[in-house]
């Protein structure tokens, strides 16, 4: 399986048939997981409102549904995409500029399908394995889209450091917060700081089994 989403600015336009895969996808995914609207949502990092709304054709789908969708059920987002569709994805080059431990990396690059122009955009690899994502995954960073209140970021120090989480305005200052396993940690944003808009996640490994609790 190959898990690629981008955020609701890199979109394209979906089918209704895509629209039904989607639907006919959910109801083989909920019934052998025994899970539920509410719990899909919150792995997709939504509302149960707005998923239910994706679901019935209330919100149009864009590329950041379906690849996020295709990550939690596991299916290939290609088997997502009508055949018609499916030129308008194609593998692009991508820099891997960065460690998320923060370690610089040299000539490093990686094809991964999209449906968009990469020329603004460079990646991060997580090395480590106590992270959000898979050890491995490609955190794709968007250097020209603007960054809005409670959307993801890699903020970067001026030693280099790197933190992902979530931007917020909070007592007249923006900071980022970190998502930890013991909660979550806050990071002011200083003058000398780098600010980049997370457009979303690339992860290039198969997984080979499929979760199936008892």
């Amino acid at each position: 399986m190959v898990a690629v989403y981008f955020d609701e600015d890199w979109s394209m336009e979906y089918s209704q048939k895509t629209l039904e895969k989607i639907n006919t996808i959910w109801a083989s995914y909920k019934g052998t997981v025994k899970t539920s609207q509410t719990k899909a949502a919150q792995a997709m990092e939504m509302n149960q409102s707005a998923f239910s709304q994706y679901l019935r054709g209330e919100i149009p789908l864009n590329t950041d549904f379906i690849a996020k969708f295709s990550t939690l059920t596991q299916t290939n987002i290609t088997e997502l995409i009508p055949h018609s569709d499916l030129h308008k994805i194609s593998l692009q080059s991508i820099c891997v500029k960065y460690t998320l431990s923060g370690r610089e990396l040299a000539d490093t690059y990686e094809q991964i399908p999209s449906p968009v122009n990469l020329d603004h955009a460079y990646a991060i690899v997580v090395d480590y394995s106590d992270f959000i994502f898979p050890r491995g995954t490609l955190l794709l960073v968007d250097t020209i889209s603007k960054i809005r209140e409670s959307d993801t970021v890699i903020l970067q120090y001026d030693d280099k450091r790197l933190i992902y989480g979530v931007i917020s305005y909070q007592e007249q200052e923006w900071e980022v917060l970190e998502p930890l396993c013991l909660g979550g940690k806050r990071n002011a944003i200083k003058q000398c700081s780098i600010v980049h808009r997370v457009g979303g996640t690339y992860y290039p490994h198969s997984q080979e089994r499929l979760f199936n609790p008892q």
